[in-house]
């Protein structure tokens, strides 16, 4: 879109014949005017919309014909497991831990049902489960199907433990489900479950696997991700990690806990990496790091290859971590802002903004803006409907406008924002200084721009992405460090100012420590085409 800035010009808007003077958006220097300070942070503050249930098997029921050895670490995991909830914002008054008999089976469903009792719907929810898994044959199911086994020996298949979650993942904004526990081996193996690394004894978790299923990469199996699929979850809202891939063992460290555990806690704890520059962590990055920790404390080992550990579901799914600034931002370009179009007055030409002098540029990161929004649409609720239409996909520069005509299935607050046909500048352009009621009604149709301001096709020719967000609560998009572009706020696109734009975009402003305050949107994204 046209980014000529509208210096000193006096424009009259609406009926009322109000009369508004434009910033420039320039100062005389040619640098940007910098918008308010931020006062978005990146800690991992409780939010009551959060909740957790942590499972943990170190010590099961004795039955001789059916023998499950001791998980030493399991103690640990549990701190590991609760220390990952915080991170994940879970309040600790939220957090549910069911450890050793207490995780029978029906204790297991109880504390599941209790859980989906209390959800709201738009609220997060964080699932574990630590302890042995285990693998049988099942002609019926045409395959192995693998199992977690609680403290009374009475196995959850996948399909079992995914309908169970279903109420869950029906109300939850996003539901992250991560277990530590392998399906692998074989109780008839020569090999014994047991390594030494180091001075520690690794334990494999797995127990009683089925002679028919000890050598899972020939034989079909029923993972947990088919499992979710089957019962009818969406995977765009669902975030599973196993520890180890099914043919692989998972190692407990009686010292200090599941391998895969161990690497978690730490990188969602600070240790994870942005590697794509895109202001979150991920949880594909989540695990990369993890898979790399694993890596890392197994070197040495003699007879055994690290466990690799695996996410399904929304693999861009944003869990909590968003990636600390460097400790000098770049000096970021000039931003000039789209043209703004009166309704009842003619237009001027607009005045050509000055040159810049050149300025030393950091290396470039990979993300786009438009890779930014399409991680910020990732993150949406993907059982929300929201219609967005465009007058045009196509549309000349210097003289058609953008219109967009919008549907919400429930009520919210919209924010529009743009990334540039550029590929370097984003604009948040609604709302804005001019139109700041951004409230929409369940079903009603919405048309933006609304009157009082216009965006034109501007050039250089190329793709426009927008990203349009109907949330349930409110975003503090004032506090987004950035630059007035007329009525507009570009945001800083260093790596701070792109945290920042995830964080606020992501979470509804304001503490979060009781009543409704659901995180949780519904989301458009869209190319338009600018054309000569």
């Amino acid at each position: 879109m046209r980014t000529d800035p509208l210096c000193g010009l006096a424009r009259v808007f609406t009926a009322a014949v109000l009369a508004v003077v434009m910033d420039c958006a320039m100062t005389s220097a040619g640098a940007a005017e910098p918008a308010a300070a931020s006062t978005a942070t990146t800690s991992a503050t409780p939010r009551a919309s959060r909740h957790a249930l942590i499972i943990g098997l170190g010590r099961y029921q004795q039955d001789p014909a059916r023998p499950v050895g001791a998980l030493d670490g399991v103690t640990h995991d549990m701190r590991s497991a609760r220390q990952m909830a915080r991170a994940l914002q879970v309040p600790d008054a939220n957090i549910t831990e069911l450890r050793d008999e207490q995780a029978s089976r029906a204790g297991v469903q109880a504390a599941l049902s209790a859980l989906a009792q209390r959800v709201a719907a738009g609220d997060r929810v964080f699932v574990y489960w630590t302890g042995h898994g285990s693998r049988f044959h099942d002609p019926q199911a045409g395959g192995c199907v693998e199992t977690l086994i609680p403290w009374d020996l009475k196995d959850f298949t996948h399909a079992e433990f995914a309908r169970m979650l279903r109420p869950l993942g029906d109300k939850a904004d996003k539901l992250m489900v991560v277990y530590d526990a392998c399906h692998s081996g074989s109780v008839a193996a020569a090999r014994p479950a047991s390594r030494a690394l180091g001075v520690a004894m690794l334990q494999a978790k797995t127990s009683g696997v089925s002679e028919a299923c000890a050598q899972p990469s020939n034989v079909r199996t029923r993972s947990m991700e088919s499992a979710l699929s089957a019962a009818g979850m969406g995977l765009g809202d669902v975030v599973h990690i196993s520890s180890s891939r099914p043919d692989e063992l998972s190692f407990d460290n009686p010292q200090t806990g599941g391998l895969a555990t161990t690497a978690l806690r730490r990188c969602l704890m600070g240790e994870a990496r942005d590697l794509d520059g895109s202001g979150a962590i991920s949880a594909d990055e989540l695990v990369r790091c993890a898979q790399a920790q694993v890596e890392q404390a197994m070197r040495g080992a003699t007879d055994i290859t690290p466990q690799h550990l695996v996410v399904t579901g929304n693999r861009g799914f944003v869990p909590a971590l968003f990636a600390a600034a460097p400790p000098v931002a770049p000096v970021p370009a000039p931003v000039v802002a789209p043209v703004v179009v009166p309704v009842t007055a003619p237009v001027a030409a607009p005045t050509p903004a000055p040159v810049p002098a050149p300025v030393a540029t950091p290396a470039p990161v990979r993300a786009t803006p438009g890779d930014i929004l399409a991680q910020v649409h990732a993150q949406r609720d993907h059982k929300r409907s929201l219609k967005v239409t465009a007058s045009a996909q196509r549309l000349r520069i210097d003289r058609d406008p953008l219109d967009l005509m919008l549907v919400s299935d429930r009520p919210g607050h919209v924010y529009v924002a743009m990334a540039g046909t550029d590929g370097v500048s984003m604009t948040l352009l609604f709302p804005n200084e001019l139109d700041s009621d951004n409230r929409i009604a369940a079903g009603q149709q919405l048309w933006l721009p609304r009157p009082s301001w216009r965006v034109v096709a501007g050039g250089p020719p190329g793709l426009d992405r927008l990203l349009v967000m109907v949330t349930d609560g409110p975003r503090d998009w004032r506090a987004l460090r950035g630059q007035r572009a007329g009525p507009f706020l570009a945001p800083l696109l260093d790596q701070r100012g792109r945290s920042q734009l995830q964080a606020l975009l992501g979470q509804q402003a304001g503490p979060c420590v009781q009543g409704a305050c659901s995180d949780a949107f519904a989301s458009a994204l869209l190319d338009v085409e600018e054309v000569r």
